[in-house]
């Protein structure tokens, strides 16, 4: 015979997770994240998350940037064709990120990008040290002030 088993506020509990962790679907069917069971690639959910953030972070700011990618993060997850499309977008972004380190190793761009930041900033350093260009834009600033104030009638800064 079939026994009903014990209710307990943890039980109760999980039921609810579970429940609140369920939606519809267009066609009204329900869809929850995918069983446990099925393995979930963590890569995929990072790169689907990082698309989606980084799209709403460029269209609409930093906080529906977070949320976006929360919200493709989650999507990934899921066992319906919102979550079908999710899992396709972070793998795309995993072959992209591939690509990239690919071409970069092959090619040794981010070294010829630090190599040149570093001789840009020896060249600007230099150049300050021969032309003091630093403390000819701190007196032109120090003169506007002066001469607003002046204008306002309030006490000048030497």
């Amino acid at each position: 015979p079939h026994r009903p088993r014990p209710s307990s506020p943890a039980l109760a509990a999980r039921k609810r997770d579970r429940q609140s962790l369920s939606m519809s679907s267009e066609e009204g069917e329900e869809v929850t994240p995918a069983p446990s069971s099925e393995k979930i690639d963590g890569k995929v959910v990072a790169g689907a998350a990082a698309v989606g953030g980084v799209a709403a972070f460029v269209l609409a700011g930093p906080l529906v940037g977070l949320a976006a990618a929360g919200g493709a993060a989650y999507a990934a997850t899921r066992n319906d064709e919102v979550g079908a499309a999710a899992k396709s977008t972070g793998k795309a972004a995993l072959a992209i990120g591939d690509k990239a380190r690919e071409i970069n190793e092959e090619h040794k761009i981010s070294d010829k990008v630090a190599e040149g930041a570093k001789n840009s900033l020896a060249w600007a350093h230099d150049m300050n040290e021969r032309h003091d260009v630093s403390g000819k834009v701190t007196a032109g600033i120090t003169a506007a002030g002066n001469w607003i104030t002046d204008k306002l009638g309030g006490e000048q800064k030497k």
